[in-house]
């Protein structure tokens, strides 16, 4: 029996309800095709689920749906869990289809996924047709981005022209003036607890400061994602709010649940690479400021080695580490980077690579000033006599808030709306000034010259960190001499360059469970490639 349709009729041949019989799945040769490596991914979903009726047009898309629906990456299926499925897919394709879903080019199953990045599985399961009709509604420009070339649109650098109000504006608001625009921040701690909370607090300050009465800011603090962060929402928005920052990535389903039912609210989230159209993210590209970091450490080290101590795997860290490693190979051809990450088991949030004495120079992590109680903030060289700060990475929020303010004021963010339907994703470096690099004033005079110059270089467009051949730690070339990356391979990069020692963890190796969402959301080792979002 070649064909599943013939069973029924060799039932009938036999008059028997069941007959036994041994089945043979023919699976073809493993290839880098992607419907192969989607087939492939299906039978792994298959051997834990038992279901055989759904099929994605995307790769990682069966492990997604595994924990969507809140199940381990290697965990079973019970039959309650295949029948509570079956009811809700059988519904949520129903409506799918009614909404001229042929026209798309994508599966029910395509769509369900993202319907299930909004509406928890659990909630889900108990919204009857009309519910999931209205649903499908709401977020159906969320659904048809998923047939977009490229889904996520970088802007790289600010479409507005950075101008000062007047004094007379910020003292006096004119007649025609509109209200003053309601923005509200939410923060997953508060800047007493955290350097990066009080750096976008600085940031939300020096913006109320920029446009005086033309916004009224509030910011709320100690909001627990995935908890109380929608319903926080919620109510600043019942209380006015235009506009909403989040300042956590771990927020992000709570804005999509909240942009969903809200339109007319602008959220955005600080993160990168997020393909959904009614949240816009923002971020700043370090890897530009890393590459000065790894000039100068270079030029300082007394060893050919030097540490970088990385927070998370996740979208633009790759690309940070492999600037570091390109620009101490600029000036130190045979130097090495060691890497080591500060949220793994064990770790404790703190790397000090006490164990390795021929490492005299690290990138620790990145604080909001040059001074951090019981921790050494950015570039730091040690010595005998102890520890110093040589420079740190300056992240500039207060720059991405002015532009992105300003663009909502002077009416750039309805244009940017209107030209694409994409996701906009702001990723803003050193031209903007978004990005910066702090030195203390003992660096020799030639030593801040020469590392001032390739600064303005970068911003400038003039000096590319990744110009040249590239080859990750397996030896195989990943970029020819005369290939430019553009910013979308930059920021989802997850690969090493050949001089640094380490490698990207895995979700499952992280510390603690918050964590383990956060490269679950935003971890670039399930990121599939450019190569095959073109195939699909």
């Amino acid at each position: 029996v070649e064909e599943g349709n013939k069973r029924v009729s060799v039932l009938k041949y036999y008059g028997a309800a069941t007959i036994p019989g041994t089945v043979t799945r023919l699976i073809p040769r493993r290839t880098d095709e992607l419907e192969n490596r989607i087939y492939y991914e299906f039978l792994d979903f298959y051997k834990q689920t038992r279901i055989n009726y759904i099929w994605f047009s995307r790769i990682g898309s069966f492990a997604k749906l595994q924990k969507a629906v809140c199940k381990a990456s290697s965990e079973v299926w019970s039959d309650e869990d295949r029948r509570s499925f079956l009811s809700f897919y059988t519904s949520f394709r129903s409506q799918f289809e009614l909404l001229n879903s042929e026209a798309l080019n994508l599966t029910p199953a395509d769509a369900m996924l993202v319907y299930l990045s909004f509406y928890r599985y659990s909630d889900a399961m108990n919204h009857i047709k009309p519910e999931i009709h209205t649903n499908l509604l709401k977020i159906w420009d969320e659904v048809k981005v998923l047939t977009e070339h490229r889904a996520v649109e970088l802007k790289l650098e600010p479409q507005t022209k950075p101008t000062e109000a007047s004094l007379l504006e910020k003292l006096v608001p004119t007649l025609t003036q509109r209200p003053p625009l309601q923005i509200a921040f939410l923060h997953e701690d508060s800047a007493h607890a955290s350097a990066w909370t009080r750096a976008h607090g600085e940031g939300r300050l020096a913006m109320k400061r920029t446009f005086g009465p033309q916004v009224e800011v509030h910011h709320y603090n100690n909001i627990t994602p995935g908890v109380d962060d929608m319903a926080r929402m919620d109510e600043i928005i019942r209380r006015g709010a235009e506009v909403i920052f989040t300042t956590s990535s771990l927020m992000m389903p709570a804005c999509l649940k909240t942009a969903a039912l809200h339109p007319q609210v602008k959220i955005l989230n600080c993160s990168v690479n997020v393909p959904h159209p009614s949240v816009r993210s923002y971020y700043p590209r370090m890897y530009e400021a890393k590459y000065l970091l790894g000039m100068l450490a270079g030029i300082i080290s007394p060893s050919d080695t030097v540490g970088y101590a990385a927070n998370y795997p996740i979208y633009g860290v790759p690309a940070s580490i492999n600037a570091f490693a390109l620009g101490l190979r600029a000036v130190r051809p045979q130097g090495k980077v060691c890497v080591r990450w500060a949220c793994l088991d064990g770790a404790d949030g703190c790397i000090d690579f006490s164990d390795r004495p021929d490492i005299a120079v690290i990138s620790g992590r990145d604080q909001s000033t040059l001074t951090d109680a019981g921790q050494d903030p950015g570039l730091v060289l040690r010595t005998a006599a102890g520890t110093q700060t040589i420079a740190q990475p300056v992240w500039r929020w207060d720059v991405i808030y002015n532009d992105i303010v300003r663009a909502i004021l002077d009416g750039t963010w309805e244009s940017e709306e209107a030209d694409t339907r994409r996701a906009i994703n702001y990723w803003w470096g050193m031209k903007s000034r978004a990005v910066a690099v702090r030195y203390v004033a003992e660096l020799p005079a030639g030593t801040l010259q020469l590392l001032k110059l390739a600064g303005q270089q970068i911003a400038a467009g003039q000096l590319d960190p990744f110009a040249g051949e590239l080859y990750n730690q397996s030896g195989a070339m990943v970029k020819a001499a005369d290939a430019h990356p553009g910013g979308r391979q930059l920021l989802r990069m997850n690969w090493l360059m050949d001089n640094v020692e380490g490698r990207l963890p895995d979700a499952d190796e992280a510390a603690n469970p918050t964590v383990r969402r956060l490269i679950e959301l935003q971890g670039v080792n399930s990121a599939p490639t450019d190569r095959e979002e073109e195939q699909t």
